[in-house]
């Protein structure tokens, strides 16, 4: 256990398995952490008791029940089970962060002489991490398309390295943890060697951090660094090292090197809310209100959001994906309900109040930054790990208790066969892809027909796929999967129309485009769409109120939304 769990931790982060695995940045790290918490639970460790890990179980209890609950209630169940294509974060992982970090505080309370080894590992984890999204800043990228993460033109092009972490604003959260988890560590060094590891470590990770552009962790950075400056005392050579780090990092902004961010700087100039954050936030709150007691639902956000999204802020951003709140307590009361926040705001709290040194800075620069970014299951694992670190640093009652071994293996039993299930159905779309890859068109479409009985799917990608192959009965038939498993029904709805009509099937295109307004009644697309279906079927009247709606709904940021209303209008 005393390298299990560190072990666990680190791989969480680094692991990405591209080529073989489909979502290969997202299942590995969730097939990981599953299988943790059953080796946990299998092989619970002595556990001391004290006041702190009392309370601090009984939050994990509270996060656990609100979990459930929301689960069991939720507009989509089997999708709150399963977890979305973009987090996987479905019931199963969530509990399983709760197992990990329940374990990891009763293993460093039976022994505190362990967290030296569990900081090593999980901070020299992030070495290569922080490495890597080095690389991608300056545009070396083994594994990723570059584009993926390059956004703009000429000196105004930005990049966001995403790391492993799929996205440049999880990695730069969970760099948080690396970066005041070297300094801890190297505060606990005696040799030479390990505390220049640490601080290397750290230093990689603020130097990665920054390149992200990601404003929400500086800030997070900023916070915690205050907090451990008005708790702790700080000797003159962490202050000098503060000092010399800026100074590293005023140097390279102002070099040629700094140039994309730089651009990333102008960029944030020219958006000082954070884009559609604050439309987002109010519209998730009277979203909430409908379902205040039990929630949506784990992972529902994607599906149900699009009903209640505002024409306000549909018309400011017409073409964005709202995938989460943007916000983890919002992201808890929509999916979860007011249990589900309290027990949230419960343990934020009890983890502020115990926070000390800088685990406890980590903790606070990682719970600011995620006020604007949802949990991924590796920064949601890192919040939870460093309260464990720091309720586990309490005087531990003389008796120890164990989880009663029957329990545990009866427990741990789920958390496997859910990994497994994960894995298989992941792996059999990994090989569907490398099958159309090498145009083997018959062995792609049964891999997918079996990956769907996994209920593992990703029809619209595969639905443009087949189309690209000229394999036009799978392709359909992934079109229309795609529109009862997609995250995002209405885009899905949209593509099936388009394939429906290459088949000339113009009552298909008109059923699926209703259906798209009805998944998502304020996105201009569907209306627009529908709008040319009418006029070509003759329906003028029907097709300029839907073209007047997508003109209400587009802000006019599409030439071609208001070129089709003043067309349609003028007849």
């Amino acid at each position: 256990m005393n390298v299990l769990l560190p072990g666990v931790a680190a791989l969480v982060a680094v692991l990405i398995v591209p080529g073989w695995s489909f979502y290969f940045d997202v299942v590995p790290k969730v097939v990981i952490l599953l299988a943790g918490a059953a080796l946990a639970l299998w092989l619970w460790p002595r556990q001391a008791r004290s006041t702190s890990l009392t309370w601090f179980f009984a939050m994990l209890a509270a996060q656990a029940l609100a979990i459930l609950l929301a689960t069991i209630f939720s507009t989509h169940p089997w999708f709150s089970i399963y977890g979305s294509t973009w987090r996987r974060s479905g019931a199963p992982a969530e509990l399983a962060v709760l197992v990990l970090a329940a374990a990891t505080a009763a293993m460093l309370a039976g022994d505190r002489a362990n967290l030296r080894l569990w900081l090593r590992i999980t901070v020299l984890a992030a070495v290569p991490i922080s490495i890597y999204a080095i690389m991608q800043y300056f545009g070396i990228d083994p594994i990723l398309a570059t584009s993926a993460y390059h956004f703009g033109e000429g000196k105004y092009m930005i990049v966001r390295p995403p790391g492993t972490l799929g996205h440049a604003s999880y990695l730069a959260t969970y760099l948080l943890y690396a970066a005041f988890g070297g300094g801890a560590l190297a505060r606990m060094e005696v040799g030479r060697l390990w505390k220049t590891a640490a601080l290397g470590s750290a230093g990689l990770a603020l130097f990665a951090m920054v390149l992200s552009g990601t404003r929400a962790a500086l800030l997070g950075l900023v916070a915690g660094a205050l907090f451990i400056a008005v708790r702790e005392h700080l000797d003159r050579r962490w202050l000098v090292a503060a000092a010399g780090i800026v100074m590293v990092v005023a140097a390279f902004y102002i070099s040629p090197a700094g140039a994309r961010l730089r651009a990333r700087v102008f960029w944030s100039s020219e958006d000082m809310l954070g884009g559609s954050r604050l439309l987002l936030w109010r519209d998730t709150l009277r979203m909430s209100a409908s379902r205040w007691l039990t929630g949506y639902g784990p992972e529902s956000f994607s599906l149900e959001f699009p009903r209640h999204e505002s024409i306000e802020l549909a018309r400011q951003y017409p073409d964005f994906y709202h995938e989460s709140p943007h916000n983890v307590f919002l992201d808890a009361l929509v999916s979860k309900g007011l249990l589900g926040l309290a027990a949230l705001i419960g343990v934020s709290i009890f983890g502020i109040a115990t926070a000390r040194g800088a685990v406890g800075g980590a903790f606070v620069a990682i719970l600011i930054s995620q006020q604007f970014t949802a949990f991924i299951i590796p920064t949601e694992l890192y919040f939870y790990l460093c309260i464990a670190m720091l309720v586990s640093n309490t005087k531990p009652l003389p008796s120890l208790r164990k989880l009663p071994i029957a329990m545990g293996r009866v427990l741990a039993v789920p958390f496997a066969c859910f990994a497994i299930f994960l894995t298989t159905g992941d792996l059999l779309l990994g090989s569907a892809r490398r099958a159309l890859d090498r145009g083997d068109v018959e062995s792609a479409a049964q891999l997918v027909d079996r990956a769907g009985d996994w209920h593992a799917s990703a029809d619209f990608y595969f639905s443009r796929r087949f189309l690209q192959e000229k394999a036009a009965a799978p392709a359909m038939q992934a079109a229309v999967n795609a529109a009862k498993t997609a995250d995002d029904p209405q885009n899905a709805l949209v593509n099936l129309a388009a394939f429906r009509a290459t088949v000339d099937d113009a009552a298909g295109v008109e059923k699926n485009l209703r259906d798209a307004v009805s998944a998502a009644p304020n996105w201009y697309k569907p209306h627009w769409l529908l709008a040319q279906v009418l006029e070509k079927e003759g329906r003028m009247t029907e097709a300029a109120a839907e073209a007047q709606a997508a003109f209400n709904r587009d802000g006019g940021k599409n030439p071609e939304v208001t070129a089709t209303r003043d067309r349609l209008s003028s007849r």
